[in-house]
């Protein structure tokens, strides 16, 4: 099936826009599997993250309202033909332009209204499973952001990365 794909993109120019034919074809799996023309038996191993949100925006926090919760914060849909993983990674706390920092732990997660899980740095397996069917696992995670006077004003970032592996 590859082959075929690499073929009909043999007239594509990609010149400084992608690596290579092979990577169009990763990108478009999810939506060649959507949309029928492909099925997840045409692989040996496939997995798939969809995720409905690129960026979170709680929006104004006050300790006066906290402990904050958004519920379905990300949505997404794994598709898989083997066992799978999903984990999440932080990198550091949250910053703001100003310069107050507020610790990573303050924000929590859970997965479809389990326990709450602080952040932490490094990786937290959140949800793991086995082959889904075609039409792929959907999940919901809630967050929770916890926070306090000391934490300063400003407008705080971080990066959350999500992956999936075969497990």
């Amino acid at each position: 099936m590859f082959s075929v794909l690499i073929k009909l993109l043999d007239n594509v120019n990609l010149e400084g826009i992608i690596n290579s034919k092979e990577m169009i074809i990763f990108i478009l799996l999810p939506f060649l599997i959507n949309q029928g023309i492909l099925s997840q038996a045409d692989f040996d191993e496939y997995l798939s993250l969809e995720i409905q949100a690129e960026k979170i925006d709680i929006g104004f926090v006050s300790p006066l309202n906290s402990p904050i919760e958004i519920p379905g914060a990300i949505k997404g849909t794994i598709q898989a033909n083997t066992e799978w993983v999903l984990i999440c990674s932080a990198e550091g706390d949250f910053l703001s332009r100003e310069g107050n920092r507020m610790p990573l732990e303050r924000l929590a997660w859970r997965i479809e209204g389990g326990e709450w899980v602080p952040f932490e740095m490094g990786e937290d397996k959140v949800l793991e499973g086995l082959a889904t069917e075609e039409s792929g696992r959907p999940f919901s995670i809630d967050f929770r952001l916890d926070f306090k006077w000391k934490d300063g004003s400003g407008d705080f970032l971080s990066n959350i990365d999500f992956t999936l592996m075969k497990k």
